[in-house]
């Protein structure tokens, strides 16, 4: 029985408790759909200087299931303290939506801002 809050919603992202992490970048619990992983990620500065961000997330599961997610600032540097959270969809034509899926932080890439 939850003391506070809103009950679990297995449909939401789960910002609070993450997967798995590599420096900057941080993966949240996956939300299943038929057609696919919904991959909650959040990029947080945690730098002294504005940077911009991209990162490759693997995800793999039963039946050869594997995706790989590329996900970043799009060249806009971030502040010092500031995240930009986004949600990423995995998805391998033909193979089972995996219901525990495996996910690895492959690369990071920090690119400190010149201005």
């Amino acid at each position: 029985m939850p003391v506070s809050g809103e009950p679990f919603d297995p449909a939401k992202p789960d910002f609070e408790n993450p997967l798995v992490s590599r420096g900057d970048v941080t993966v949240y619990r996956t939300i299943r759909t038929r057609t696919g992983l919904t991959v909650p990620v959040t990029i947080t500065n945690t730098g002294r200087d504005r940077a911009a961000y991209t990162a490759e997330v693997k995800i793999t599961g039963p039946q050869a299931f594997e995706a790989v997610l590329h996900v970043g600032t799009d060249g806009a540097p971030l502040y010092p303290g500031t995240s930009r959270p986004t949600e990423l969809t995995a998805t391998d034509p033909g193979k089972p939506v995996p219901s525990d899926p495996t996910i690895t932080i492959t690369r990071v890439t920090r690119t400190p801002d010149e201005s």
